[in-house]
């Protein structure tokens, strides 16, 4: 598994089948169409899942390595969408891991037609790194759409798909499954406030704005996605 030894192969296969039952707990199971993929070490190649099967059916068994050419979605072993996962994996070596999935609460808040903002203090480790993707280019299972996608991507770590759903990358698969959590969280709440009145978020202007960035670095630190990953395990466990 590339670059990784042994030990780092077994923590990221086991943190990758974990990131399916967080997923599945947060009800961000998409049936068929949901994807979490994994990067191996800086090769080319990557973790995925069995082609047809929902977040709830994925263990060790329905793991699948491949490349970045992705001979296997041509077998049927993963899904040929995850074109648009390599596309984002070339574009940017700082990607560990990428999400990709459907909550209705992220699909209502996309239709809204309103931009992101952290109306609670966890979503602030998201702070500056939400982009919106307004278009729609029908289904499409080649790395082309992964292109627009990176462009708009940026260097952020949630790309929200208008009337779609979600994409989140991290550094590792901690990250990304801990900032696809805490942004479904986020379009919950807003929604919530929205159905109250209004919505009113965190103020950005002059020193509040430093302190904003201050509390986002806290909160992505390793060590405290590190605590909030092993909470999330713990309560998917109990579902």
């Amino acid at each position: 598994m590339g670059e990784l030894s042994n030990s780092e192969q077994q923590k990221l296969k086991q943190d990758f089948i974990t990131g399916f039952s967080i997923l599945d707990a947060d009800g961000q199971n998409s049936g068929i169409a949901g994807h979490l993929t994994a990067r191996i070490g800086s090769s080319e190649k990557l973790l995925g899942h069995q082609y047809g099967l929902a977040f709830d059916e994925v263990d060790a068994s329905q793991v699948r390595q491949v490349d970045f050419a992705l001979k296997a979605a041509h077998d049927g072993k993963v899904s040929p969408s995850l074109a648009f996962h390599v596309a984002l994996y070339k574009n940017r070596s700082d990607i560990g891991a990428i999400v990709h999935s459907h909550p209705e609460q992220v699909i209502a808040f996309s239709a809204t037609g309103a931009r992101f903002e952290p109306v609670f203090q966890s979503a602030l480790v998201l702070h500056d790194k939400v982009a919106h993707y307004d278009d729609y280019d029908g289904i499409t299972e080649n790395e082309t759409l992964g292109l627009k996608f990176a462009e708009k991507l940026g260097d952020c770590q949630i790309l929200l798909l208008k009337n779609h759903g979600l994409i989140a990358v991290g550094r590792s698969v901690r990250h990304a499954v801990c900032a696809a959590v805490i942004f479904h969280q986020n379009c919950r709440i807003h929604l919530q406030a929205l159905s109250a009145g209004s919505v009113s978020g965190f103020s950005d202007v002059g020193e509040a704005k430093n302190i904003l960035e201050q509390a986002g670095e806290f909160l992505n630190q390793d060590r405290i996605i590190d605590m909030r990953w092993e909470q999330l395990a713990r309560k998917a466990k109990q579902k």
